[in-house]
C-alpha cells in the first residue's frame, strides 16, 4: 500500500502541474486581461502538458519529494514544494532565452505559472497527506518499529502510539537495556537484547528504532548505529544521546516528545545525483588528462628504489565492507614484513625520497581514482582506514562505526586541514573533522575540499 499511496501523491502532482499551465495560459492569452496577447493552439498546449508533467515529476522525484509524509510538518511541506519549483522555474528561463535569446517568453506568462504551480502543488501535497493519514487510520499503511527500554516510559511510549493511529506505528516489541532496573512491559512482548534486535534490522523487519531510554544504552545505540544505517532503518532517541553522538541528527517529535533523529545520510537524492556524476567525470578526467603526470610518477619511483609502481592495500569502506585500495608506493618494497601494520611516522624511515615528495603532495593517492569508477570510493570523503587500525579505533572511540555510514573519500575536509596520520591523537582530530564533514556534507563543501585539495597538491602544505 505504500507503493499505492506514494503513486496516488504523483499523480496528484501530474494533475496539479497540468492544470498550472492550462490556467496559465487561459488567463494570459484568453481570458481577456491581456488584450494583446495570441496564444497557442492546442497542438502546442496538450504536448506543453506532457512535457511539463514529466518535467516537474522528475524534479520532484530527484529532489526526494515522494516519501510518506508521517514526520513532515505542514512547514516541511511547503519547503519541499517552493525549492523544486523556483529551481524548476529558474532553469526554464533560461532554458527559454538560451533557445531563443531574441523572443520573449512573457514576463506576465512565467509569473502566473509560477504563482500557479506553487499553489496547486501545495494543494496537492496537502491532499495526499489527509489521504495518507485516512489509510492510516484504517490500518492501511504502517510503519514497524521496535522500542529500546523495558521500563515505564517505554510502556507509556508504546501505549501513547497505539492511541494514536493516524502516526500509523506498529511496535514489534521492546529491547532489554543493562539500566533496566524495574521492567514494566510484559515479559512475552520483549524480544531479547541488543543482539536480537541487530538480527531484526539485519532482516529487514524494521523500519525505525525508538530508543525511549538512552541515558542507560549508549553502547549498545552506538553499535546498532551501522546496521541501521544500512538497512536504511530510522533510529530516534532522546535528546541525552546528542552529546555523545555528534551531527547527523534532525530534531523531531512523537505526540509531543522531543526526540533526535539519526539521519543516514543528509544530502537530497539530487544532491547524490550530482555528487556520484562528479565522481565519475572526475576520475575519468584524471584518468586521460593526468596519463603524463601518471607515467612521470611511475618512471620515477622505478628510478628511485626497487620494487612494484603500485601498492594495493586493505582498506575499510562504507557499512565496514572491505577492499584494496590502489597507490603510488612511497615505501620501501615488504616495509612491513617484520613490524606488520603500524602507524606512519613523521619522518619514516621506510619512506622513499620520491615517496616523501608524493606524500608531501598527495600525489600518492591519485590511483585510488580507480576504486571511485569501481564504486568503493568518492572523490571527497572521509579516509578509509586499514581493518586492523578499525578494530582499534572501535575499542579507544565507541562512535567509531558512524564515519563507516558514508562513502570514504580520496581527499576529505580532514585531509587538507591535518597531515598523516602518526598517532591515535591525530585520529582523535580527524575524527572530529570527519563528523563536521558528515554533519555538512554537501556539493558545496566538496567543491570546497577539492580546491583546497589543489592548494595542498601544489604548495605540499595542508590548508589550515
Amino acid at each position: 500500500m505504500r507503493r499505492t499511496a506514494v503513486l496516488a501523491g504523483i499523480l496528484l502532482d501530474a494533475a496539479a502541474v497540468i492544470l498550472a499551465l492550462l490556467l496559465a495560459t487561459w488567463l494570459k492569452f484568453d481570458s481577456g486581461l491581456f488584450p494583446e496577447s495570441a496564444g497557442p493552439g492546442w497542438n502546442v498546449i496538450l504536448p506543453g502538458c506532457a512535457v511539463s508533467v514529466i518535467y516537474w515529476i522528475g524534479l520532484f522525484a530527484v529532489s526526494g519529494g515522494y516519501t510518506l509524509h508521517w514526520d513532515r510538518s505542514w512547514t516541511d511541506e511547503l519547503r519541499m514544494v517552493f525549492k523544486p519549483v523556483t529551481t524548476g522555474m529558474l532553469i526554464v528561463v533560461a532554458l527559454s532565452f538560451a533557445a531563443s535569446p531574441g523572443i520573449s517568453p512573457g514576463r506576465w506568462a512565467i509569473a502566473i505559472y509560477f504563482l500557479l504551480i506553487l499553489l496547486l502543488l501545495f494543494a496537492s501535497r496537502g491532499t495526499s497527506r489527509l489521504v495518507e493519514r485516512r489509510m492510516t487510520r484504517r490500518g492501511l499503511l504502517w510503519r514497524t518499529a521496535a522500542v529500546v527500554g523495558t521500563g515505564a516510559p517505554a510502556l507509556k511510549l508504546a501505549t501513547d502510539l497505539a492511541g494514536s493511529s493516524a502516526l500509523g506505528y506498529r511496535i514489534a516489541g521492546f529491547v532489554r537495556t543493562g539500566g533496566d532496573h524495574v521492567e514494566a512491559v510484559p515479559p512475552e512482548r520483549v524480544l531479547g537484547g541488543a543482539a536480537e534486535l541487530r538480527l531484526l534490522i539485519e532482516g529487514g523487519r524494521l523500519d525505525e528504532l525508538l530508543v525511549s531510554e538512552a541515558s542507560n544504552f549508549h553502547q549498545d545505540i552506538l553499535s546498532l548505529l551501522l546496521p541501521a544505517a544500512s538497512a536504511g532503518v530510522s533510529v530516534k532517541v532522546v535528546p541525552d544521546l546528542f552529546d555523545v553522538i555528534a551531527g547527523h541528527v534532525h530534531n523531531t517529535q512523537i505526540l509531543g516528545e522531543q526526540l533526535m533523529e539519526l539521519v543516514p545520510d543528509r544530502m537530497s537524492f539530487l544532491q547524490k545525483l550530482a555528487k556520484h556524476s562528479m565522481d565519475k567525470s572526475v576520475s575519468l578526467l584524471v584518468m586521460v588528462c593526468g596519463l603524463p603526470v601518471w607515467l612521470a610518477v611511475s618512471l620515477a619511483i622505478v628510478i628511485d628504489s626497487r620494487g612494484p609502481v603500485f601498492y594495493r592495500q586493505e582498506r575499510v569502506g562504507r557499512g565496514g565492507r572491505t577492499f584494496r585500495i590502489f597507490k603510488f608506493r612511497s615505501m620501501v618494497r615488504d616495509a612491513e614484513r617484520t613490524t606488520g601494520p603500524v602507524w606512519a611516522e613523521r619522518d619514516d624511515p621506510r619512506v622513499t625520497r620520491i615517496g616523501g615528495f608524493l606524500r608531501r603532495t598527495r600525489l600518492d593517492e591519485i590511483p585510488q581514482i580507480i576504486n571511485v569508477l569501481l564504486g568503493e570510493m568518492s572523490i571527497v570523503g572521509p579516509r578509509p582506514e586499514r581493518p586492523s587500525f578499525v578494530e582499534e579505533l572501535r575499542r579507544i572511540y565507541p562512535f567509531y562505526d558512524k564515519r563507516l555510514t558514508v562513502k570514504p573519500g580520496i581527499t576529505g575536509w580532514a585531509q587538507v586541514k591535518l597531515e598523516y596520520d602518526t598517532s591515535l591523537e591525530d585520529v582523535a582530530e580527524k575524527l572530529k573533522l570527519d563528523f563536521y564533514y558528515m554533519e555538512n556534507m554537501s556539493i558545496f563543501l566538496d567543491l570546497e575540499i577539492l580546491a583546497r585539495t589543489i592548494v595542498v597538491v601544489l604548495t605540499g602544505r595542508g590548508a589550515h
